[in-house]
């Protein structure tokens, strides 16, 4: 029951989003994408620190302010790729930031004091019985162990910057070169209604083979089969919306409200309806992202499955009772965006 009210709720203020997104302003599909991006990196942030690495806050709030305000102004005063070079250059000082921290940071030096001090002492006890000038076993151990407890926390922050933080700001490019609602919709709707609803219903339906027991041992072949399956017919239904619907005309002449619809939300057809046999063309690329997009979503649910398992917990997060945290709802999502932002390039060709 707590599942299903935390969906319903979802759901709701997921369809608020898009709605104001269409009747008011593409801005509020930024804000979405912000809002999950920020809550997806802290998340991540809080479980490493948690598995006892030394994560750093000042990165992921630099980044967390910085990136819009620097992509959007980029992208509206100064046009072009202005907006994308503008995010690379504060995930790039992101980085450095990491990595000035883990420089300078004091906390070391305090560590290393003490490393010092403890060996200091094993080596006069060690003078008297032996001129050995070397670190006692336990103070050199020690040692080894700080270094790669540092470097595990540097490479630790640099990997929360990159998966979720860049995975979801390529959220913000697709928005913003091709069309937010269609690629915010399709991203959405294709992993969780497609292939993860699909998965769950076939999985528990039919049973079977497990899948990868010991990353994930609920998932099954079959459902992962049927994962696909329902990706593809999700991919239809977007084909049926944006480009079969959207491209008739009303009996008396001009176009349907769908039409209308379709206009309005930015998009344009992957085939020019112009082209001889754009209709099997068109669709037959939906249904190629719908089949890839399954694919990547298990991939993605599998990954971060596999991460919660190295980091010993069971949800990222408490966020959405039932369903855990921010992480927990867009594992696949974000696999889904790297892909569309691939295709989309391809198939536009800019």
């Amino acid at each position: 029951m707590k599942r299903t009210i935390t969906s319903v709720i979802l759901i709701a203020v997921l369809a608020a989003f898009v709605l104001c997104g269409y009747f008011v302003s593409p801005i509020f599909i930024d804000m979405l994408i912000l809002l999950f991006m920020a809550g997806a990196t802290l998340e991540m942030r809080g479980r490493f620190k948690d598995a006892g690495f030394d994560m750093y806050i000042a990165p992921v709030a630099f980044i967390l302010i910085a990136a819009y305000p620097t992509f959007y102004l980029l992208q509206h005063f100064v046009g072009g790729s202005m907006g994308i070079q503008g995010l690379l250059f504060v995930l790039l000082l992101g980085v450095m930031c990491c990595l000035g921290l883990f420089t300078f940071k004091p906390s070391f030096l305090a560590r290393k004091k003490t490393v010092s001090e403890s060996s200091a002492k094993s080596d006069d006890n060690a003078s008297e019985q032996s001129k050995s000038s070397t670190l006692s076993e336990p103070a050199a151990a020690h040692m080894e162990d700080t270094v790669k407890s540092r470097v595990g926390g540097l490479l630790a922050n640099v990997f929360v910057l990159v998966y979720p933080l860049l995975f979801l700001a390529s959220a913000w490019i697709i928005s913003y070169k091709y069309s937010a609602l269609f690629a915010v919709m399709f991203a959405i709707f294709v992993p969780i209604i497609g292939s993860d609803m699909f998965a769950y219903f076939v999985g528990s339906k039919i049973g079977g083979k497990k899948l990868c027991p010991a990353i994930s041992p609920k998932k099954t072949v079959s459902g992962a089969i049927g994962g696909l399956f329902g990706a593809m017919i999700v991919a239809v239904i977007f084909w049926l919306i944006f480009e079969y619907v959207g491209w008739l005309e009303t009996p008396f002449g001009g176009s349907s409200l769908s039409t209308a619809f379709v206009s309005n939300c930015g998009y344009v057809p992957f085939i020019p309806h112009t082209d001889g046999g754009w209709m099997w063309k068109s669709i037959l690329i939906y249904l190629s992202l719908g089949l890839i997009c399954g694919v990547v979503s298990e991939l993605g649910d599998l990954s971060a499955s596999a991460i919660k398992r190295a980091l010993g917990i069971k949800d990222y997060g408490r966020i959405f009772p039932g369903h855990g945290g921010f992480m927990d709802r867009i594992d696949s999502v974000m696999y889904c965006l790297v892909i569309l932002l691939i295709a989309f390039t391809c198939i536009y060709g800019y």
